[in-house]
């Protein structure tokens, strides 16, 4: 019989299909790592019960950070796969539970991925990978002791399939501000759209990174960019689009690397490398971490959320006007 749990595995399944999955940084082609296993055999030799490894505990909490901090569809993505490493491990128990009860498992199992879920939801989010681990397990067991003691069989009459669709939609995620308007400081739209490109540009020219913007810039007027990487233009852009015969717009995180390293991440807030260390392990770091074997990184899009910095959206014309009005 169909439950949750083959739910969540075959939904996890379908997302990944055959291909070799990056569970350190979320993406094959970025990671320092070169060889990675599909899903299955990845899956298969994670351990999370009582004979935690280190390289588990590592890969847990790095799948972790990218259910924290990528884009919404891969947020969905790699929560589910921390529910589906999770869940592998209640399966014989929860059978013991139903038998024990006279409850049906698959009753047992709902209750345990409803209970966990609320631990992910109402836990901060730097609470250490370790910890999240065992809130979340103590969490599940207790869901599932609940039900079958409360003495009643009646669940939700919702069907798992319906239920999994929801899950993964975290309560407090929020839509990007616009960084497109801002009606504090220019009224027309298009006027505060051209002045922050040119700003932009303006900086990079200073800094001597231009060249690599340029690069970017024929990139994308070559139309050498993958749909799902355009951001979402408003309405007052279209007709610019239209003039074009294509959406420019980039973000400015599309100029730096997707990671750095943790010690570099670490001195951009002012702290040292064992500083940073300490306040990981007591889950007060300000940043989140992904490992890539023995290694950290930190993903530069969450250290520019941390510092304030907003991810900008600029078109290639405004940039390269304000690197010229510098450069003279």
């Amino acid at each position: 019989m169909r439950d949750v749990f083959n739910l969540i595995t075959e939904r996890v399944l379908r997302d990944c299909g055959g291909e070799p999955i990056c569970a350190h940084v979320g993406n094959v082609q970025v990671c320092a790592i070169k060889n990675h296993p599909t899903y299955q055999v990845l899956r298969k030799n994670v351990q999370l019960g009582r004979s935690k490894s280190v390289a588990s505990l590592r890969l847990w909490e790095s799948v972790g950070t990218l259910a924290r901090e990528s884009d919404q569809q891969d947020r969905e993505k790699w929560l589910m796969i921390l529910l589906d490493l999770l869940t592998s491990h209640f399966g014989g128990w929860s059978k013991d539970l139903a038998r024990k009860w006279h409850y049906e498992v698959s009753d047992i199992r709902s209750a345990m991925v409803e209970s966990a879920l609320e631990a992910w939801f109402s836990t901060a989010s730097g609470t250490p990978a370790k910890k999240l681990l065992e809130t979340m397990m103590a969490r599940a067991f207790t869901g599932a002791r609940g039900l079958v003691e409360a003495g009643s069989s009646e669940t939700c009459a919702a069907s798992a399939e319906y239920f999994i669709v929801d899950v993964a939609h975290e309560r407090d995620s929020t839509l990007r501000a616009s960084s497109i308007i801002d009606t504090g400081t220019v009224q027309d739209p298009d006027a505060d759209e051209r002045i922050r490109g040119e700003r932009t540009g303006a900086l990079l020219q200073r800094m001597g990174a231009m060249d690599d913007a340029r690069i970017l810039h024929d990139k994308l007027r070559s139309g050498c960019r993958d749909e799902a990487d355009t951001p979402t233009i408003t309405p007052a852009q279209v007709g610019r689009s239209w003039v074009d015969g294509k959406n420019l717009y980039y973000q400015i995180s599309d100029l730096l690397p997707q990671y750095i390293g943790f010690s570099e991440a670490a001195n951009v807030v002012g702290l040292s490398e064992s500083q940073a260390s300490r306040m990981a392990r007591k889950g007060t770091l300000p940043f989140r971490v992904l490992w890539t074997g023995n290694s950290r990184v930190v993903s530069v899009k969450s250290l520019m959320l941390v510092l304030g910095i907003q991810d900008s959206i600029v078109h290639p014309d405004d940039v390269e006007n304000g690197a010229s009005h510098v450069g003279g």
